[in-house]
């Protein structure tokens, strides 16, 4: 038997002899310090939520803009189609009119 394994077996029964008053110990001390973490933890939950709803209305926002554009163009193009289909078939009646 080695004498440092002898020497961490003695070290570990005597730790769990002292658990219980240990553990009674710590559970009143922690007590204030696991409601203070559990305090802060619900905290920053609210936090990361109200910066993530802002978020998502930052990018609804920007995706509401984004399809106001794109209509923008497409109105524009259609007119210009519009306008280019009108004069070519000015040109085809005129064409017409003189053949």
């Amino acid at each position: 038997m080695n004498k440092s394994f002898a020497l961490g077996a003695l070290a570990a029964v005597g730790a769990v002899m002292l658990i219980p008053g240990v553990a009674a110990g710590l559970s009143r001390a922690g007590r204030p310090l696991v409601r203070a973490a559990a305090k802060t933890g619900a905290v920053a939950f609210d936090e990361f939520r109200k910066a993530g709803t802002e978020a998502f209305e930052a990018f609804e926002d920007m995706a509401a803009e984004i399809r106001e554009e794109m209509e923008a163009e497409r109105a524009a193009e259609a007119e210009a189609d519009t306008e280019t289909t009108s004069a070519d078939d000015l040109r085809e009646a005129q064409a017409a009119g003189r053949a």
